[in-house]
């Protein structure tokens, strides 16, 4: 029974997103045959995730799928490109995950997700998986078909922006506090 609920719901999706997540390669690869290849892969790692995916109507599920091509497209062209992480990133990371952890202790969810949503797309997606999704790194590179490396990159660098976005935000509204 779980897996005809399973194979109604990719076809589902396949059915309401095929044409979009096309689309969406299309316009990142200018070639049809690698744009079908890219939503291809895209709904081979979304079944995958399929149990993190609602409803197939929503926005998020819109978006989770459109990305995924993307992703995917993306990552046709970056093939080949080498990929290198050092243990000082690593650091660094682990560095500013604690210091996003005390900030999001201060902030709201909705001024976390605002600031998420004001990032580049490759920072926006990574973070939005990894945080708002529960996704892991391992996930995320299946999803998105690029390397852990990648996706552990793009945290490192999404969540060194984030900071600084909800550091100025602070400042800005101690400002506002000040002068009232």
């Amino acid at each position: 029974m779980h897996g005809d609920y399973d194979r109604e719901k990719l076809r589902q999706l396949y059915d309401r997103y095929k044409n979009r997540m096309y689309i969406t390669a299309c316009k990142v690869l200018n070639d049809p045959q690698k744009a079908e290849d890219a939503v291809h892969d895209a709904f081979i790692a979304v079944l995958k995730h399929l149990d993190k995916i609602g409803d197939v109507d929503s926005v998020s599920t819109a978006a989770y799928m459109i990305k995924a091509a993307r992703s995917r497209a993306l990552n046709i062209l970056r093939m080949g490109l080498p990929e290198k992480e050092t243990a000082l990133d690593e650091a660094m990371a682990q560095r500013d995950e604690s210091i996003l952890d005390e900030i999001c202790r201060k902030e709201s969810y909705q001024e976390i997700v605002s600031a998420i949503l004001l990032l580049e797309s490759r920072y926006r997606d990574v973070l939005t998986f990894y945080y708002l999704n529960d996704l892991s790194v391992s996930e995320i590179a299946a999803l998105t078909a690029a390397k852990e490396n990648t996706v552990k990159q793009q945290l490192f660098r999404g969540r060194q922006k984030l900071i600084a976005i909800l550091k100025k935000e602070d400042k800005k509204d101690e400002k506002e506090q000040r002068h009232a």
